[in-house]
């Protein structure tokens, strides 16, 4: 077997470019999103970094909603539009859109009620004229979220926080659980 000498320089040029090769993350709350781009805003500072995403791995992506949190590994440095290498986010984020509903209790056999969860946040009520949602937000634990709203009683409006649990019935359907309370709704399949 030949002796194969690498001059220096050429060593040292090896080791800089393997140790520049190690992918960065960079994690927040994303802004703006579209076919090619995702523009997501720091967590710690207000700072908003659009990367693209042409060539990346999109596989943990989730649809890339506005509002989820999203962690996005790239190379180099942050400027201009950063290509990503993989964008990953929070799959509760995407389970949470949509409406989920049961039956009214005055009317069972006709009417549903229940909550609109939006992206960016926004909720509303489905036929509850005194318990208004209006927020709801990631908890941070696998599956929680937190919900937030107004309700109105005889003594006036009170604001209230609830976390509710996403999962799955025995019949497959997802389902959102509000913590302390026996209401288990069920999402809406469109």
């Amino acid at each position: 077997m030949k002796n194969i000498r690498i001059p220096a320089f050429a060593a040292a040029a090896c080791v800089l470019v393997a140790c520049g090769s190690e992918p960065k993350q960079y994690t927040g709350v994303i802004e703006e999103a579209s076919m090619n781009t995702v523009a997501v805003k720091s967590l710690t500072e207000e700072r908003t970094i659009v990367f693209s995403t042409a060539d990346a791995d999109m596989s943990d992506a989730n649809g890339l909603l506005i509002g989820n949190i999203a962690t996005v590994y790239y190379k180099g440095e942050l400027r201009g539009t950063t290509p990503a290498t993989k964008v990953s986010t929070d799959p509760a984020y995407a389970k949470a859109v949509g409406e989920w509903t049961m039956p009214d209790p005055l009317a069972p056999d006709s009417l549903e009620m229940g909550i609109r969860l939006s992206v960016e946040g926004e909720a509303e009520s489905i036929r509850m004229a005194t318990l208004r949602y209006t927020a709801w937000e990631l908890q941070g634990e696998t599956d929680r979220i937190v919900l937030t709203g107004e309700s109105e009683g005889s003594g006036g409006t009170m604001r209230f926080t609830q976390t509710a649990v996403l999962g799955t019935n025995a019949e497959g359907r997802e389902t959102l659980s509000i913590e302390g309370t026996e209401i288990v709704l069920t999402k809406r399949t469109q």
